[in-house]
C-alpha cells in the first residue's frame, strides 16, 4: 500500500504540535486511548491553514465514540457537533444502493432485471451486442452508459462557469425525471454492460429514477422512510428544511465560502446530507449485517476485493493487515469531504466530514493514521 505523507508524520508530532494544539478547539476529553489517536491525527489535519471543522466518528469495541475539531465557520468560535450537519458527497450513493437492495428484498425487483423493465417506452438503444443493462450494473458502475445524463454545448458551459454556485444548481434543478427518460433514447453503449468498471453519477440517477417508480414515490421519502423507522437516523437526508439549514457547517471550496443549497433532480447526482452522529449508526448497522438490506448491498457484484471489488455502490478492497474493508468517499462542491469505512474483522468503522474541500487524500490519511494507531 502506498505510504502517504500524513502516516509518516502523524506519529511524530507531539512536540512540533504542543503549542498549536492548545489553539484548536475540541471536545475531545483525552481520556482513553482511542481519544489519543483520534486526538494525534487530527491535530495533524488541522495544521493545514485552509483546515476549518473537523468531525469524526469511532465505532470499536461496541461503543460509539464522536470528536469535534475547529470550527463550523471561520471566526465565530463555534465547535462542530454530531449533529452537525454536512453534505455527504458520493457517499450518497450508498443509500441508493442500499434502496435497490430493499427493493429485491421486498420482492419489486432482481438484480439482473433488464432496466427497460422499468421504462417507460421502448429503448433499443439500451443493449451492446444483445446484451441489456440489468439493474446490478447501475449499482456497480458497469453500465455502459455515458456519465453525464446530457452534453450541453460549449456556449453553455461557458456561461454556466460565469454563474455562482446557486446560479448553476438552478439551472440544473430544471433537469427532471422527465428529462432524463428523454435523453435515454439517445443513449448508445459503447461496451457490454458488466464488463468494464467506470465511476458513474449518470447511472445513479437512472436507478433512483427507476427506485421512485418502483415504489410509486420520490426518493427522498422512500430513503428517509428507511432510515428512520429501520436504522433510527434521523439527521440524514436529501432535502433540508429550513430548520435544517441551521444545524450546517458553512462549506469551504478552498477559501472560499459555499452556499448551503439543496440539490434536487436528475442532473447532478444523488445527494445526501448527514452528520457524524448519524454516519455512525450508518456504519455500525452495516457492520452487524442486521438489517437484510445492509448485507445484501455488501455483496460482491463486480471485481475482486484484493484489488477493488463493487457492491451495490459499496467499494470493497482487501488491507494486508486489516483484512477487507467497506467504504466509500465524498467530495462536493458545497464545500465537504467525507469518508465511511468499515473493517468487519476488527468490528471497527471510522467516520470523518470535513467542512473543506482541501484535499480527498488528506481525509483518506487521517482515517489510515487512526486505524494504525488503534491497532
Amino acid at each position: 500500500m502506498k505510504k502517504h505523507w500524513f502516516l509518516q508524520f502523524t506519529f511524530l508530532v507531539s512536540s512540533t504540535v504542543s503549542l498549536f494544539a492548545q489553539s484548536v478547539p475540541t471536545d475531545n476529553k483525552l481520556t482513553s486511548r482511542t481519544d489519543s489517536v483520534v486526538h494525534r491525527g487530527a491535530l495533524v489535519y488541522m495544521q493545514h491553514a485552509d483546515a476549518v471543522g473537523l468531525s469524526i466518528g469511532v465505532y470499536r469495541n461496541g461503543q460509539m465514540r464522536t470528536y469535534n475539531y475547529g470550527e463550523v465557520k471561520k471566526g465565530t468560535g463555534q465547535l462542530p457537533t454530531a449533529r452537525t450537519i454536512g453534505n455527504v458527497g458520493s457517499v450518497a450513493k450508498t443509500f441508493v444502493g442500499v434502496m435497490l437492495a430493499k427493493a429485491v428484498l421486498d420482492k419489486k425487483a432482481n438484480l439482473n432485471d433488464d432496466i427497460r423493465k422499468y421504462l417507460p417506452g421502448t429503448y433499443p438503444n439500451l443493449t451492446y451486442s444483445g446484451q441489456p443493462i440489468q439493474l446490478v450494473h447501475l449499482a456497480n458502475h458497469t453500465s455502459g452508459l455515458p456519465r453525464s445524463a446530457r452534453s450541453y454545448p460549449a456556449s453553455v458551459t461557458d456561461s454556466l462557469s460565469k454563474l455562482d454556485l446557486v446560479g448553476q444548481v438552478a439551472f440544473y434543478d430544471r433537469y427532471t425525471q422527465d428529462s432524463l427518460l428523454r435523453d435515454l433514447h439517445q443513449y448508445k453503449l459503447d461496451t457490454l454492460p458488466g464488463t468494464r468498471y467506470r465511476y458513474n453519477n449518470n447511472a445513479m440517477m437512472v436507478l433512483t429514477l427507476i427506485l421512485e417508480r418502483i415504489y410509486g414515490q420520490p426518493y427522498e421519502q422512500l430513503v428517509t422512510s428507511y432510515l428512520q423507522k429501520e436504522l433510527g437516523m434521523y439527521d440524514t437526508k436529501t432535502i433540508l428544511s429550513p430548520t435544517d439549514m441551521k444545524r450546517t457547517a458553512q462549506g469551504y471550496d478552498g477559501t472560499k465560502r459555499q452556499p448551503y443549497v439543496n440539490l434536487k433532480n436528475f442532473y447532478i447526482g444523488p445527494n445526501m446530507n448527514s452528520t457524524v452522529g448519524d454516519l455512525l449508526i450508518y456504519t455500525k448497522a452495516n457492520l452487524a449485517e442486521r438489517d437484510p438490506a445492509l448485507k445484501l448491498s455488501h455483496q460482491i457484484t463486480w471485481g475482486k476485493p484484493d484489488a477493488l471489488a463493487l457492491g451495490l455502490n459499496w467499494m470493497i478492497k482487501t488491507d494486508p493487515k486489516f483484512g477487507r474493508y467497506i467504504y466509500h468517499d465524498g467530495h462536493t462542491r458545497l464545500g465537504f469531504n467525507t469518508r465511511c469505512v468499515m473493517y468487519p474483522v476488527q468490528q471497527t468503522s471510522i467516520v470523518i466530514l470535513v467542512n473543506d474541500t482541501i484535499s480527498q487524500d488528506r481525509v483518506f490519511d487521517l482515517e489510515q493514521a487512526i486505524m494504525a494507531g488503534l491497532n
